[in-house]
Formats: C-alpha cells, sequence, structure tokens
C-alpha cells in the first residue's frame, strides 16, 4: 500500500554548495543504494516519486530541509532514516521522518515562511571602541529598525529581460539582533517564501550593511544557516 512519508533533514558542510537540482541526485543514489521501497512514475523516463521544499540558496547552510517520498509499501520510518544515514554523504543527515496523508499538498505549496540565523564578524574602525555586550545589541537593533521602516528595500536583480530593480521589503518578516560575544554578532531573520517568492537572505543583509558604512565598526558576514521552515508559523514536522 502506497504510502506519502515527509522527510526532515539538515545540509551542512561542503555540501551547502551544492545546487538544488544536484541534490535530487544525491538522494536518488542514496534512496537506491539503501533499497527503499520506492513508487517510481510512469513514461519514458522513470523516476522516483521524491519532491524538494523551497531550494535553499547556494553556500547557506540548514538545520530544516524537507522532501516527501512515496513508498510503494509499509517500512518502518526509524528503518528507512537509518538506512538513508548510513549511505548519505557526510553533511547531509536525516533528522525525522513521518507519515502524512497521500492527500497532502506539495511542499513548496504549503511553506509560507523561513528563519534564517545569520553569523557576523564586527571589527572596530577604533581600538579604543569597547561596546558592551547590551549596547551594542541595542545599537544594532536600531540601524534595524529604521531600515525596515523603508516603504521600499531595492536591489539590483539580473533577469532574462536585464537588470531589474527589485523591492524586497514585503519579504522581510523581521530582523533582529539577538547575541553578540567578542567580535561575532548573531542575527535573526525571518522571510515569507513560497512558490513565486524565494529570497536570498543575503541580499537582506548586504543591502542592510550598505546602509551603515559610517559607524565605528565594520561587519562582515560569516555565516548563514537556514533554521526552519514553517507552514502558518508552525515547523512542518
Amino acid at each position: 500500500m502506497e504510502k506519502l512519508i515527509r522527510v526532515k533533514y539538515s545540509k551542512t558542510g561542503p555540501l551547502k554548495y551544492i545546487s538544488h537540482l544536484n541534490m535530487a541526485q544525491v538522494f536518488t543514489r542514496a534512496l537506491r543504494r539503501a533499497d527503499i521501497p520506492m513508487v517510481i512514475s510512469i513514461g519514458f523516463n522513470p523516476r522516483f516519486r521524491i519532491s524538494f521544499g523551497p531550494p535553499l540558496p547556494l553556500g547557506i547552510s540548514s538545520k530544516s530541509e524537507y522532501l516527501d517520498i512515496r513508498l510503494k509499501e509499509e517500512m518502518s520510518l526509524g528503518e528507512l532514516k537509518d538506512r538513508l544515514n548510513r549511505v548519505l554523504p557526510l553533511g547531509l543527515n536525516i533528522i525525522k521522518a513521518k507519515e502524512i496523508p497521500l492527500s497532502s499538498e506539495s511542499l513548496i505549496k504549503v511553506i509560507d515562511s523561513a528563519s534564517y540565523m545569520i553569523t557576523l564578524k564586527l571589527k572596530f574602525r577604533k581600538e579604543t571602541i569597547d561596546f558592551r555586550k547590551k549596547d551594542l545589541i541595542d545599537e544594532i537593533n536600531k540601524n534595524i529598525k529604521y531600515f525596515l521602516s523603508q516603504k521600499e528595500i531595492l536591489i539590483e536583480k539580473e533577469t532574462k529581460k536585464g537588470i531589474k530593480n527589485i523591492n524586497i521589503r514585503p519579504a522581510i518578516l523581521s530582523m533582529e539582533a539577538k547575541e553578540h560575544k567578542g567580535q561575532i554578532l548573531k542575527l535573526e531573520l525571518w522571510l515569507s517564501i513560497g512558490p513565486n517568492e524565494n529570497l536570498n537572505p543575503r541580499y537582506v543583509i548586504e543591502s542592510w550593511l550598505s546602509k551603515f558604512s559610517k559607524t565605528d565598526y565594520i561587519v562582515n558576514i560569516k555565516q548563514i544557516c537556514r533554521e526552519g521552515l514553517y507552514i502558518n508559523h508552525k515547523a512542518v514536522i
């Protein structure tokens, strides 16, 4: 009896540089090697019935990615998880698997928001500057508040018809400095996401940083990690 299984996995390390298209090939090979009883599509080019959530931008790691797979027979979810983890390359790890109704809509249609943790490295322009933890976070959040108060935040994006100005402000749900330790500052960023909207968080951070080049410190992006994907503010599974 056919089963629809929703799988949560992480993508870290060098694998963050593998494209969304290549991820499908990686999982197809892993499912075959793990001998998972997959449903195969009908047609001239039969394929395993798998579908992914919103693409993860290249160079960004994630603790919370999803894919749906269709099994042609009953299988223990624990066994499915263990078999896949034994054959997946280092950097991909199955976290959780859950059976969902066969009538469930695709991940790409139902996921509507994503959260990211942005790790920034600070370099102070003057060695004498000594920001206390609370003071620096407060100052950064004031800058963020001003940045988000703009009705339009335009970026240049290359399209098939040439360079186009895109207003990214509607896609930014929230942004806040959360933690400061030494030269490291962490921001939490929430973006709306969907079939026609998948804003790269790097564009948001780079646009914000470009507004504050005259401050007493230089800020560089060290790492971006997708912390979660959500359906109506709730984790997918």
